[in-house]
C-alpha cells in the first residue's frame, strides 16, 4: 500500500516537472525568430554528423597518418566514439581546414 502511494506521488511529480519543462521550452521557442530556428537546426545537424579518420583525411587532402601525428602532438583534439576511435564533426573539420590553411600562409610569408 505504501509503495503504491509513493509510486503515485512520483508519477504526479514527474508529470509536474515535465509540464514545467515544456512551458520553459515554449517560452524559449517563442522568443527565437523563425529564421534563427532554421540556422540552429543546421548547426545542430552539423554537430551530429561525424566523420572517421579516413574520411577526415580525405576531406583535408592529407594522409591518415598525418592526422594521427597531429593528434600525437596535441595539435588536434578529436572527439571519440564509443570504441575510443577518433571522430570529427563538420565544425571540427572546418577548424582544421582554417588551421591548415593558416600554416600554408605562414610558410609562404617566411
Amino acid at each position: 500500500m505504501v509503495l503504491e502511494i509513493l509510486h503515485e506521488a512520483d508519477k504526479k511529480r514527474l508529470k509536474e516537472l515535465l509540464d514545467e519543462k515544456r512551458a520553459k521550452e515554449e517560452i524559449i521557442d517563442n522568443q527565437i525568430e523563425p529564421k534563427h530556428k532554421v540556422r540552429l537546426r543546421k548547426i545542430t545537424k552539423r554537430r551530429e554528423k561525424r566523420y572517421n579518420l579516413t574520411q577526415t583525411a580525405s576531406i583535408l587532402k592529407v594522409h591518415r597518418q598525418t592526422i594521427y601525428y597531429w593528434i600525437k602532438k596535441n595539435w588536434v583534439k578529436p572527439k571519440r566514439d564509443f570504441k575510443g576511435h577518433p571522430v570529427f564533426t563538420v565544425l571540427d573539420i572546418e577548424k582544421l581546414l582554417e588551421w591548415k590553411n593558416s600554416l600554408k600562409i605562414n610558410n609562404l610569408e617566411n
